[in-house]
């Protein structure tokens, strides 16, 4: 894929041509071909109504494109089911494990909250969560496997902390989770998308996504991935008609749970989402994983490149290659009394995340120029 590719793909999202648009860590932009696809369903919905014919059509379309899904993790397609978003997705795994009394999950102090509170539950009090800390937005693969012992049974993380956007190294973290025999447990939301994901070699053992974001779809819709080893282990707490074997057939009210991931189903899905996420996965898929991942990357040390070259802009980190992501935190003087409203004011989105620190994401339909443009307002920007 060449850069030329990336420049052209901009033309899908609207809110490019008002905004120099670096929030993604926010909300993914919707392209034009997942809005008309959206559209389409619902102006057919609202026009035409939904009889059983059509219902089990929306079914076939669900299954069908868990093979899309599984291609863009490495997984296969009965390991992958669909949620309503990142945090009711772990809960399948936090509320399916029965570990023993004094087990410890560890995770980290810069985890989006779905990640620790999935083990607050007051019916999880036999279970300890251990979080490694954090220093200059970054945990160092050692200070996290430092907190392993033999009472650990698993390590869950955001693959990329959205408070930072420090990337773990997952395939190392995987090995010794493999190696000790504890479960991995990763949520993807920050970065699928944007950067590679493989389950198979990282050895991660269930992965949760909502779509939001990288992915450039609405709220409401994600995707879990459960490995076979995984699917026995877990002991299913919820369960509703659309797990069965045969969905369709209730004719003996006899619960038979489809052998792959799908048994976490409960229920109908966001219908309308999924035709946005299948437009998403494929423009990703057709610009290349590993392509995007290092387009993303280049951004992002082009971006830190700016920041050597601008006075009283500061970075948190900056990180190493291999924990570079697309999300950024840039520092400013505390008394710019910046905030979200004036940057789009001057036609920039980013999050302002404190009365000192902005954050900045680059994905793959923002360009050069896009950053040039923000350091050109920072550059000349008065309170």
């Amino acid at each position: 894929m060449s850069e030329r590719q990336f420049e052209e793909i901009r033309g899908k999202y609207p809110v490019l041509e008002k905004y120099v648009y670096l929030d993604t860590a926010t909300t993914g932009l919707i392209s034009k071909d997942s809005f008309n696809s959206m559209v389409s369903y619902l102006e057919n919905r609202y026009r035409e109504g939904m009889d059983i014919p059509d219902y089990v059509e929306n079914w076939n379309y669900a299954d069908n494109m868990r093979s899309l899904v599984a291609g863009a993790i490495n997984s296969e397609a009965d390991e992958v089911f669909y949620g309503d978003n990142c945090s009711s997705i772990l809960n399948v795994f936090s509320s399916g494990m029965d570990f023993p009394e004094g087990s410890n999950v560890i995770s980290t102090d810069l985890s989006f909250p779905s990640t620790p509170y999935t083990w607050m539950n007051p019916a999880r009090k036999n279970v300890e969560i251990k979080l490694a800390r954090s220093s200059n937005g970054q945990v160092p693969y050692d200070d996290l496997v430092a907190l392993v012992d033999d009472k650990t049974v698993a390590v869950q993380l955001c693959g990329v902390e959205n408070t930072s956007g420090f990337r773990h190294d997952l395939s190392r973290i995987g090995r010794i989770c493999r190696d000790k025999d504890i479960l991995f447990v990763v949520d993807a939301t920050q970065f699928i998308g944007a950067l590679e994901v493989d389950v198979k070699e990282m050895n991660i053992d269930f992965l949760a996504v909502s779509s939001y974001k990288w992915l450039n779809n609405v709220f409401g819709t994600g995707f879990g991935y459960a490995s076979k080893r995984m699917i026995e282990k877990i002991e299913q707490q919820y369960v509703g008609w659309v797990g069965n074997t045969n969905r369709m057939d209730h004719s003996a009210f006899k619960l038979d749970l489809a052998s792959g991931a799908r048994r976490y189903e409960t229920g109908g899905l966001n219908w309308t989402g999924l035709r946005g996420m299948k437009e998403a996965l494929e423009t990703y898929l057709a610009l290349g994983k590993s392509e995007t991942e290092r387009y993303i990357k280049d951004l992002t040390e082009y971006l830190y490149q700016k920041v050597k070259n601008t006075e009283h802009i500061g970075v948190v980190g900056p990180f190493d290659r291999v924990n570079i992501s697309g999300i950024n935190y840039l520092t400013f003087p505390e008394e710019w009394n910046l905030n979200d409203h004036i940057l789009r004011e001057n036609g920039i989105r980013a999050h302002v995340a404190g009365k000192n620190k902005m954050r900045v994401s680059v994905h793959f339909y923002n360009n050069r120029q896009d950053i040039d443009l923000l350091f050109t307002f920072l550059n000349g920007y008065e309170d």
